[in-house]
């Protein structure tokens, strides 16, 4: 089952209420394609996600497994099958522009390639969940930055400065290295000590971090924590533009700057989201 976005935010704020650990996971696009490196013996495909993440080649199954083992125990992972059963807009680069026919076919793959991984969990929500989280539905539905209200909150992000538009939230910044800086020496096990002595410190987390961040995302449910996935919503966050997958489908809200609003052709789907 794909559940919405509201199923998903109910579930949380239960959890922050009753102090039960809970974990939301998108493993995205680019899950996808580190999955099919590794079954599939991508090699070409493997070292630009290591480049790009900061992966150390020899860790690389270890990194899967974890996966693996977070995924199982999540709350929720997210299902590329939303951009192909007309419940979603399709997965673009941009307008007018799809997506390249290789990656278009492993994301139609993903029922194997999460068998195969042993993602063992049917408890799927929008891959886009992340920016779904900040809009402002209709009916006082409450969005993340409701649930963000009155709590105490710790980011994990390569972007510390984000912390300047979030001033009316009560938030402490784990700042890592960004894309190209070998996140996994030069931040990851500071993190994941971070997370076993602090996890329970705070009502949840939000995590930015990557590939990586799948595995922050599983350790803080596992020490005792609540942890979402929020991707790319910390440049969006940080006063960056939308991907321009998302432009013809979201906009920034004119009445508050961190929260977005369903364009005209996005509202087609909104009974789905």
């Amino acid at each position: 089952m794909i559940y919405k976005v509201g199923d998903v935010l109910g579930k949380l704020e239960g959890c922050i209420i009753h102090k039960k650990p809970f974990s939301h996971i998108r493993f995205g696009d680019g899950g996808i394609k580190f999955i099919d490196s590794i079954l599939n013996g991508n090699f070409e495909q493997m070292r630009i996600i290591i480049d790009k993440e900061g992966l150390p080649a020899t860790n690389v199954v270890e990194i899967f497994e974890l996966w693996g083992y977070y995924a199982r125990r999540a709350d929720f992972i997210d299902s590329p099958e939303v951009y192909f059963n007309d419940t979603f807009w399709h997965r673009i680069k941009k307008k007018g522009k799809p997506i390249n026919e290789a990656t278009k076919i492993k994301m139609l793959k993903w029922k194997d390639l999460y068998h195969n991984s042993e993602f063992d969990n049917d408890n799927y929500c929008n891959p886009e969940s992340n920016y779904l989280m900040t809009i402002r539905l209709p009916g006082n539905k409450k969005n993340i930055l409701d649930i963000m209200k009155g709590r105490r909150i710790a980011l994990i992000t390569a972007k510390p400065h984000v912390k300047a538009n979030l001033k009316d939230y009560n938030v402490d910044i784990i700042e890592i290295v960004a894309h190209y800086q070998n996140q996994y020496k030069n931040s990851y096990h500071q993190v994941m000590d971070i997370i076993a002595n602090e996890a329970c410190n705070y009502d949840f987390w939000l995590v930015a971090a990557g590939e990586l961040g799948r595995i922050y995302t599983g350790a803080i449910k596992e020490n005792g924590g609540r942890a979402v996935d929020i991707g790319y919503i910390i440049e969006f966050w940080h006063n960056e533009n939308l991907h321009p997958r998302l432009t013809s489908f979201l906009k920034r809200s004119v009445n508050n700057n961190l929260e977005l609003v369903l364009t005209e052709e996005g509202k087609k789907y909104e009974k789905y989201i």
